[in-house]
């Protein structure tokens, strides 16, 4: 990621393969396996395991916002991702996107 340093860079590069859906996936079994061993008379596995949920969740939503809104590296990139341009642009960028805008 542009503006980050080598251990996010790397950190965020390989986690955004992680489908969504896979990490919702995860944190309602955590649930259902929490419910499962409060229902055996586990309560302290049932509580351990129950604590799993918010922190998969938490890590999939901040998944999704690296995959959402990470600024691209370049002009290609931005161009091969569906024209996501970044959240904060440089003077230059706004100049240009300026001057590419069509006369009204």
């Amino acid at each position: 990621m542009k503006n980050e340093d080598l251990a996010t860079t790397r950190f965020e590069s390989a986690t955004r393969h992680i489908p969504s859906i896979g990490l919702l996936g995860l944190a309602l079994g955590s649930v259902l396996a929490s419910a499962t061993l409060m229902a055996l008379g586990r309560k302290q596995a049932a509580l351990f395991v129950g604590q799993w949920a918010p922190t998969v969740v938490a890590f999939a939503i901040y998944n999704k916002i690296v995959k959402t809104f990470s600024a691209p590296y370049d002009e290609e990139q931005r161009v091969k991702h569906g024209d996501h341009a970044s959240v904060i642009k440089s003077a230059d960028e706004l100049r240009r996107q300026e001057n590419l805008r069509p006369l009204s």
